[in-house]
């Protein structure tokens, strides 16, 4: 955990987030048709009822009320809810908001449900995915009685460790302690979680994370919404062993599986999953789904001795022998990347100035050299020196920590999501090594102990990450300057392509790449941008080079050598299909990787920018990493 802020209840309870959590319970309660009473007898006075609500928690004198106990008939059962007060939903709501950012990201790859930009159609095409891949085999099953039977005392601690601020523990700790009352007097301890609370399906979550944890470190996939689950496997003794797994991981936390609803089924023969009928076919996996098509694209020129030049409103890219191998229109450009020997004219160079478009310069290897960026030279003076400032404070230091803790967590969620049963002693491994890294975080004081830690983490991880990739591009670990196999140059490769992206965003959100929290100055190195690529590495280009290997897209034969030069250059062929994996990855469209934002992932990279730069300033309390999405 790192340093974490002492305002998070400051931000929680503020009059303003409590209108915005008023706001949300009064729409909730709107979709039914009518208000409940409740709901409409604060609504007579809602203003002057925040304002005391607001007082209360500032002073410490809010207390939390009981719950009333609903009975609902549905089909062949009851349901049990427990419903909290008006006051206390506009709590529970503004806590979550604030609580949100801190617990998402440690939720891992399985959970679908209760999650910002998550939901029912992502688990469904996770699912199907799986089947493409070739699993053949589903563990259907589901917790027994769940909300009920959550470890409240557990999930409380699972929380703490995550969460600094005893201000809002102490109402957490309110709002788990209610009593439970319905017509008639009388009250009584709730068992388990309340069903009704907005924050018991985060506590779940966060509880059940355990569970699919166990799963993963044994090579499984499970997918989970909420308490239904869905492993997909290769065969039904993988199936039943996912159900003996999943069987002892609850009972380990007093819970149980549902046994009326646990079973192995098959694509072949057909079952239903979130109310989705899945079969051999059917739903397809639509991978693209969430792609956004911009409307300029990327330019990546690698022609070595070639040229790129304009002419007539158009782009044109030439060899070395003037051959012309693409001509596109300059105003469907967005960004020129270009690789080893390739001129750039002056009309060019006028064109991309007048008009804002950056362009990155690298060399044959994919090591980044630099770039030119319309405006760069435009960041304000008091935001070089709040950087300059940082670079050795304890503010500074903070924000490193973060931005270690990010990278390594992404690191992680890369083994859970792309391992499978073949890897998991090796996976299992690299994940104990990189958690015991990460506990040393946060007593590290100087970022040079935090780049000790980075790379102790790297030498768990990439062995791992390389025992992932089909026989043939297997590799031991990361090699770079120059990288000896396909594998490592693709990995250099695709990260001197984020890092120009990176640069320009720093540039926009008027920073200096030159000066970094994380990376010290050296030399003409943008240390800012390195700092802000650390968690890209794994959740953009390591998913995309291990995905694109396993689907042929990277294949052994695309690497080269050059005579009297060491390591291993990518091919045409190579570089191309690794660079159309990576534009479908950074147009992405999702939602709940950061908080309030949604966008594409390259709009992200701009926004986590924006977010570094205000950390830096000090308008920002604290920098945080993405969820993964």
């Amino acid at each position: 955990m790192t340093e974490q802020v002492t305002k998070l209840a400051d931000r929680a309870f503020e009059p303003a987030a409590l209108a915005r959590a008023w706001e949300d319970v009064l729409a909730a309660d709107r979709e039914d048709g009518i208000l409940g009473p409740g709901v409409a007898r604060f609504a007579e006075d809602a203003h002057g009822r925040l304002e005391r609500l607001a007082t209360d928690l500032a002073w410490d004198a809010y207390r939390s009320s009981h719950l009333t106990e609903v009975v609902l008939n549905q089909e062949d059962r009851q349901r049990l809810l427990h419903v909290p007060s008006v006051r206390d939903r506009i709590v529970a709501r503004t806590l979550l908001t604030a609580l949100t950012p801190v617990v998402d990201p440690v939720l891992g790859p399985a959970s679908y449900a209760y999650r910002p930009g998550l939901g029912v159609v992502d688990a469904c095409q996770a699912l199907a995915a799986l089947r493409d891949e070739g699993l053949t085999t589903v563990l259907r099953a589901d917790v027994n009685e769940c909300f009920p039977s959550i470890p409240v005392a557990h999930a409380r601690r699972l929380l703490g460790a995550l969460v600094a601020d005893d201000r809002v523990l102490a109402v957490v700790d309110l709002l788990l302690a209610r009593r439970a009352t319905r017509q008639g007097g009388g009250s009584w301890s709730v068992r388990g979680l309340p069903q009704g609370c907005p924050l018991s399906p985060m506590l779940a979550n966060l509880v059940l994370a355990e569970v699919d944890a166990d799963l993963l470190a044994e090579g499984f996939c499970p997918i989970r919404y909420a308490d239904d689950i869905a492993v997909a496997t290769a065969d039904a003794g993988d199936a039943w062993e996912a159900a003996r797994i999943l069987t002892a991981s609850l009972r380990r936390l007093g819970m149980e599986l549902g046994a009326d609803d646990t079973d192995v089924m098959s694509f072949e023969s057909g079952f239903t999953f979130l109310g989705e009928d899945f079969g051999s076919r059917y739903p397809p996996a639509l991978l693209d789904a969430r792609i956004e098509e911009p409307e300029r694209r990327v330019l990546y020129a690698a022609p070595q001795g070639g040229r790129i030049r304009t002419e007539a409103g158009r782009l044109i890219v030439e060899t070395e022998t003037d051959a012309e191998v693409l001509s596109v229109p300059t105003s469907q450009v967005s960004r020129v990347v270009a690789f080893g020997a390739v001129g750039i004219s002056a009309g060019v160079r006028s064109w991309a100035m007048s008009t804002g478009v950056d362009v990155v310069f690298a060399s044959r290897r994919g090591a980044y050299l630099g770039s030119f960026v319309p405006g760069a030279g435009s960041a304000r003076p008091d935001r070089v020196r709040a950087q300059i400032r940082a670079s050795e404070s304890p503010h500074g230091l903070a924000i490193a920590r973060a931005i270690i803790e990010a990278k390594v967590h992404k690191q992680i969620v890369v083994l859970q999501r792309l391992g499978r049963r073949e890897h998991a002693e090796r996976v299992r491994e690299s994940i104990s090594a990189m958690t015991n890294v990460l506990r040393m975080v946060p007593e590290a004081g100087h970022r040079d102990e935090l780049m000790g830690i980075e790379g102790a983490a790297a030498a768990a991880y990439f062995p791992a990450l390389g025992a992932l990739m089909p026989e043939e591009l297997r590799f031991d670990h990361r090699t770079r300057q120059p990288p000896l196999d396909v594998a490592n140059s693709a990995l250099s490769f695709l990260y001197t392509v984020v890092l120009g992206e990176c640069v320009t965003a720093l540039y926009a959100a008027g920073l200096d790449p030159a000066f970094g929290v994380l990376h010290s100055d050296h030399e003409h190195r943008p240390s800012l941008a390195l700092d802000l690529v650390e968690e890209l590495r794994p959740m953009v280009v390591d998913q995309i080079v291990v995905s694109a290997s396993r689907a042929g897209i990277l294949q052994a034969d695309h690497g080269r050598t050059d005579e009297g030069r060491a390591g291993v250059l990518l091919t045409k062929v190579g570089r191309s299909g690794l660079l159309n994996a990576y534009e479908r990855r950074m147009q992405t469209r999702t939602r709940g990787a950061l908080p309030n934002f949604a966008g594409t992932i390259r709009r992200h990279v701009y926004r986590q920018a924006q977010r570094l730069g205000a950390a830096i300033v000090g308008a920002a309390d604290e920098w945080t990493g993405m969820s993964w999405r």
